[in-house]
């Protein structure tokens, strides 16, 4: 075994025959200085043919090269989304999903190459499949009997069932209430599981900005005058139109201005943005708020996270679907969302959508990596 092409300040000690993933040490040129066991019997090789060899014509996996680049580029392990570091595989009739990981080399301060990690994830992506087929199942179950219920309220509310009493009208007020929030949580759930299960579809089309605002904010003007926050909009007059999916761009926005209102006190004030820079729209919903301590500003997108303010009496109402919903959905624009926030002095939240120019149609990012061969 010559290992002599490695420099001193690798130990192979570290990268054992006994792990699971599939390893490789690359030098700055993409060919293969080691490899273990694992990645010998997966990709079908043996260690002496291996080595020398370009990485990317061994495994066949080309979108390698660029995810080294970028290494080599920024001097840093790779960073980057869960799609765009996992990988489907195909091997012996069997598909796996991988995720990638890659750390830079140096040998006395020069980058010398890499390692690259190959993360075995089928049977976690195949669980994860289970979980929301389950979820979209249940939804859905839930939907029938839900919408009796709402409509029974509403034939009770208007009286169509007999008069009611005062106290009948709070209950049924209460109940009618909670039957929206219920609704709204089946609504995330199955959006989510269209999202998780590959399916999201955004129709894109050029979208007038301030029609998108104001559909959003349109509908929750009222709440926040029974909440005494008061919601602005803040649009410059000649703001170019953007490529979006103008249903899903309008639940983005008002799920945005409707956590704020849920954490702005009264006399408190709620503003909605947008403003142009180069090629993209930036839209922001700023309130002031509690604001969210930075140890959780990393988490919010998450799914099923949920965020007290510093008081900690402060709650969402939900059960943490809509940022991570948010994020997909913004994602699936070519977009990016992100959040500022400081304890005791306000949140924003902003995201980006590319704007229409001419012909050109947003480029919609695959929800699932492509099998590389």
């Amino acid at each position: 075994m010559e290992l002599s092409r490695l420099p001193d300040c690798i130990s192979l000690e570290r990268v054992t025959d006994n792990l699971d993933d599939a390893v490789f040490l690359v030098d700055n040129k993409l060919k293969i200085a080691w490899l273990n066991r694992k990645a010998v019997e997966f990709f079908n090789t043996d260690f002496e043919s291996a080595l020398d060899q370009a990485v990317i014509e061994l495994t066949g996996i080309k979108k390698l090269e660029g995810l080294l680049q970028n290494v080599f580029e920024k001097g840093k392990p790779l960073e980057c989304s869960y799609e765009e570091a996992s990988v489907k595989v195909k091997r012996l009739n069997k598909r796996y999903l991988f995720k990638i990981a890659i750390n830079p080399i140096f040998d006395n301060h020069n980058l010398w190459g890499a390692l690259i990690q190959f993360t075995d994830v089928t049977r976690f992506h195949e669980m994860e499949k289970i979980k929301t087929d389950f979820v979209s199942v249940v939804s859905h179950e839930f939907r029938t009997p839900l919408t009796t219920i709402i409509v029974g309220v509403e034939m009770l509310k208007e009286g169509m069932l007999g008069d009611l009493t005062p106290r009948g009208k709070e209950v049924l007020e209460a109940i009618g209430a909670d039957c929206e929030r219920l609704s709204r949580l089946i609504d995330n759930l199955m959006e989510l599981s269209r999202i998780e299960s590959g399916t999201i579809y955004v129709e894109t089309e050029p979208t007038n900005v301030a029609d998108l605002v104001n559909e959003a904010v349109r509908p929750l003007r009222i709440q926040a005058e029974k909440q005494g926050v008061e919601l602005i909009t803040d649009l410059p007059p000649e703001l170019p139109p953007v490529i979006a999916d103008f249903n899903k761009s309008v639940w983005i926005l008002a799920n945005l201005v409707g956590n704020a209102m849920r954490y702005t006190d009264p006399g408190g004030t709620i503003t909605v943005r947008a403003r142009q820079r180069r090629n993209r729209l930036f839209f922001s919903v700023e309130d002031t708020g509690c604001g969210i301590p930075r140890e959780h500003q990393d988490k919010i997108f998450k799914k099923y996270v949920q965020v007290r303010g510093p008081d900690m009496k402060k709650a969402g109402g939900g059960v943490g679907l809509g940022l991570a919903i948010a994020k997909d959905i913004v994602m699936a624009h070519g977009g990016e969302i992100w959040v500022d926030s400081e304890v005791g002095e306000g949140t924003t939240f902003t995201f980006t959508f590319p704007i229409y120019r001419g012909d050109e149609s947003v480029n919609v990012p695959d929800d699932e990596p492509k099998e590389d061969n």
